[in-house]
């Protein structure tokens, strides 16, 4: 028995019009895959993140990574180079709204790219976010 993965199949079946979605859908998933690894590596030695949590009382908007009890959340915002929906307009007019109301209810709201997760910015920002909570000052 020959197992192939979605790219490999899509090469083999490349004339196929069906085929090209078909890898185009399974580099993505596997882009996404690799970025949220990356993202995990960056947070450990924090407290363990809720994830896609629901954070307005009327909305029903998420943070990707939320620490509720530090009122610290982190966005990842990808696809800025592909014209994903972070950079078109209206999914960054949406964005803003959502991160304003964040920030009007307490929330410091980490908003990071691929580039600052692979140059370890992203664990950078953490580490000063979790400084400046009133727990971590009130420890010696």
């Amino acid at each position: 028995m020959i197992h192939l993965s979605a790219i490999e199949a899509g090469r083999l079946l490349s004339k196929h019009p069906k085929a090209k979605r078909v890898v185009e859908q399974a580099k993505k998933a596997q882009q996404v895959d690799t970025l949220h690894q990356r993202v995990l590596a960056q947070l450990v030695g924090f407290p363990e993140p809720t994830t896609e949590l629901v954070f307005h009382p009327r909305r029903k908007w998420r943070l990707d990574f939320a620490w509720p009890t530090h009122m610290i959340a982190v966005e990842i915002h990808g696809g800025i180079h592909s014209g994903g929906r972070h950079t078109r307009g209206r999914g960054f007019v949406e964005d803003r709204a959502k991160m304003n109301e964040a920030a009007l209810l307490g929330w410091t709201v980490i908003e990071a790219t691929p580039e600052h997760i692979k140059s370890g910015q992203l664990r950078a920002w953490l580490l000063a976010a979790f400084n400046q909570d009133q727990d971590q000052r009130t420890n010696p």
